[in-house]
């Protein structure tokens, strides 16, 4: 493993802006500085850190609605964090492999300069159980974990009985065979050195299993807008589990928007992610 970045973070910020502030990227890049900035405050090359959106403390709910929880970590010169979900402390099945603590294998051993992992936890028409449990994000890589928890406060009362026959409809559906895909963890914003490799998050739950697709949008200066399919190739590998691997990144033709899509006989969903490759001097 190459040695961490020791320039101050926000000086890397600034550097990288004035870069790119011509460019259509900027503006992504820019409304990701406060949160990188906010991870870059445990001080600790590899540590992981929370950042906005991140799941309330405590949570309103009533019996039969549908609820997101949303969590966000990064990580500073270090591995990109993963994201799982407890429920009562034990873990949720989310379509990946929620060992954060153990599962080695899982976790991407890669070091980047910065990255962010969003994750989406559903919570679909809420049982009392399920309306008054304690929900906890884990967010961690190779080097440290975090955990936040949300309580969530059943109030008096219910949904119009509509909803609750459509709830009924629904969790039948989800027993079944019968389930739109939904990515339930991704990238959201990585910088990594040029010459190196990167992997982007894109892990779904789906039945049947959603069928995985990636976009590439931005590419080279003067050619914003250029859209282009990713296959498998000598720099391009998506794994089974949805993640796309870039090999050998290079500025001109891999920095820019890339767009994972999931999509079975049941609906489609998409989510993207931002990579922007620098130069070690300029790291």
């Amino acid at each position: 493993m190459r040695s961490t970045l020791s320039v101050p973070f926000k000086v890397l910020v600034l550097s990288i802006l004035l870069i790119v502030i011509n460019q259509c990227a900027a503006a992504e890049l820019l409304q990701s500085n406060a949160k990188m900035e906010e991870a870059a405050t445990a001080r600790i090359s590899g540590n992981v850190a929370f950042v906005e959106p991140k799941p309330p403390a405590f949570l309103e709910v009533m019996l039969h609605e549908s609820v997101a929880l949303v969590c966000e970590a990064a990580s500073l010169n270090g591995p990109a964090p993963l994201i799982a979900w407890l429920r009562n402390g034990k873990p949720i099945h989310t379509g990946y492999s929620s060992k954060i603590h153990t599962d080695t294998h899982e976790l991407n051993a890669d070091v980047v300069i910065t990255s962010t992992t969003r994750s989406i936890l559903y919570l679909d028409c809420l049982s009392t159980s399920d309306a008054t449990a304690t929900y906890t994000c884990v967010a961690g890589n190779t080097v440290s974990h975090v955990q936040t928890d949300t309580h969530l406060l059943l109030l008096p009362g219910q949904l119009n009985p509509r909803v609750a026959r459509n709830c009924a409809v629904q969790k039948r559906s989800s027993a079944g065979t019968v389930r739109q895909p939904r990515i339930v963890m991704w990238s959201r914003n990585t910088l990594q050195l040029q010459g190196q490799a990167v992997t982007l998050f894109c892990r779904t739950t789906g039945v049947p299993a959603p069928r995985i697709t990636w976009e590439f949008r931005y590419g080279q200066t003067g050619k914003t807008g250029e859209i282009r399919s990713i296959t498998n190739d000598d720099r391009h590998v998506i794994r089974h589990n949805g993640d796309l691997v870039v090999r050998d990144l290079d500025f001109a033709e891999d920095m820019g928007l890339y767009v994972c899509k999931a999509q079975n006989s049941n609906g489609f969903d998409r989510a993207e992610a931002f990579l922007y490759p620098v130069k070690e001097a300029e790291a």
